[in-house]
């Protein structure tokens, strides 16, 4: 009788402490900082992962009005339904909580704020991802309103991450490598990119990842980046791509391995050492003062010299932290310098179209001498390495 195949159990890693007020108190004096440099008075925050990035608090947008006011001088205010008050005075940037009931309306509380702290309607700034049916109800209550975006101050802060931040990146990180290297024994031939995704993500949750999302994809599907793979079944032998993450205490790792299941051609055998070939040169070219699109001509000219420029057909990586995506985009035109903190992907790709594609993926740091894999480059091939 065939034993029942048995999940190993995840990895015990050494967790990093929470974050501290203090923490919190550091992140808005820095965006007080950048107001200043822009005359910017105040800035409007509703829920998103800037505004956890203040506040620490995880929360929804919805129709009923939830935002952060922080002056470039000052303690911020958060305005919120009535019946919220509980949930977010417990926050750990401001005592400063006022309400708005189901029959009054809310951007009257962020006016009158305005007004008692001296601020200029028209220097009030916006962050970026803000709903226009929230710009459209201050635009209703203050006169003389522009609203410019407060992108460059967010992206200023958030791009350079504390020690504290990598530290929770590399939680999540350890945990996502650990996923995969415990669910690649459930491959078999005639096993389904659906169920391999299933069984991926079942292993990030295992391991205490928050929001797990896998995108799993077999040969051919795996040549087109981002096919929404499901129905391929796997193989005697084949091409396996798996883009995969997840997020501890909201920071979050995005990893890309392409392996063979299953003896691999010549042909993805040079393929995928081209690709290892371009991580390896982004990551060299990695330092303080480079621009971010001089790390992605470095990947990209290893694979144009191999005669394989056409099929390398998306930048090289993004920024992430909070967000998968965020600034710093590592892409050509993109001319912003990179500084010591600054984390982002490297992930060149060649995709050969109705046979593999080939990705390689790691979440990247800046530091003062140089590129550095967070967690260091585990999985070098998640199969030879499976517990």
């Amino acid at each position: 009788m065939k034993k029942a195949h048995r999940q190993p159990r995840p990895k015990a890693h050494r967790l990093p402490a929470p974050l501290t007020s203090a923490d919190y108190l550091l992140r808005l004096a820095r965006l007080q900082e950048e107001m200043a440099r822009e005359t910017t008075e105040a800035v409007v925050v509703t829920p998103c992962t800037s505004f956890r990035y203040l506040t620490g608090l995880a929360l929804h947008r919805s129709e009923r009005l939830i935002a952060l006011v922080a002056p470039a001088k000052g303690k911020p205010a958060i305005i919120c339904p009535a019946f919220e008050r509980e949930r977010l005075r417990t926050n750990p940037l401001t005592d400063d909580v006022r309400t708005w009931t189901e029959t009054e309306d809310p951007y009257l509380v962020v006016r009158d704020f305005l007004v008692e702290r001296g601020v200029n309607p028209e220097e009030l700034a916006m962050e970026e991802t803000t709903e226009f049916r929230t710009v459209w109800g201050l635009r209703r209550v203050l006169d003389h309103a522009a609203f410019p975006s407060a992108a460059r101050a967010f992206a200023a802060c958030r791009m350079r991450k504390s020690p504290a931040e990598l530290n929770h990146m590399r939680a999540a990180i350890r945990l996502t490598h650990d996923a995969l290297r415990g669910a690649v024994s459930v491959l078999r031939p005639g096993l389904r990119e659906s169920e391999f995704a299933a069984a991926v993500t079942k292993a990030l949750s295992e391991r205490g990842g928050e929001e797990p999302w896998v995108l799993a994809q077999f040969g051919p599907t795996a040549s087109v980046p981002h096919a929404l793979g499901g129905a391929r079944k796997l193989p005697r032998a084949g091409a396996v791509l798996c883009d995969y993450g997840a997020a501890f205490r909201g920071y979050q790792s995005d990893i890309t391995r392409t392996f063979h299941f299953g003896r691999p051609t010549p042909e993805f055998e040079k393929v995928r050492s081209l690709v290892r070939g371009a991580h390896d040169a982004a990551l060299a070219a990695v330092r303080p003062g480079v621009t971010c699109e001089s790390v992605d001509a470095a990947a990209r000219r290893h694979i144009v010299e191999a005669g394989y420029g056409e099929f390398f057909i998306h930048r090289t990586g993004h920024g992430i932290g909070l967000d998968v995506h965020e600034e710093p985009y590592i892409v050509n035109g993109n001319g912003v310098l990179l500084e010591p903190g600054m984390t982002f992907t490297i992930e060149p790709g060649i995709y050969l179209p109705g046979k593999f594609g080939v990705r390689w993926e790691n979440d990247c740091l800046c530091t003062e001498h140089g590129g550095e894999v967070l967690v260091g480059d585990l999985l070098e091939d998640p199969l030879a390495e499976a517990v």
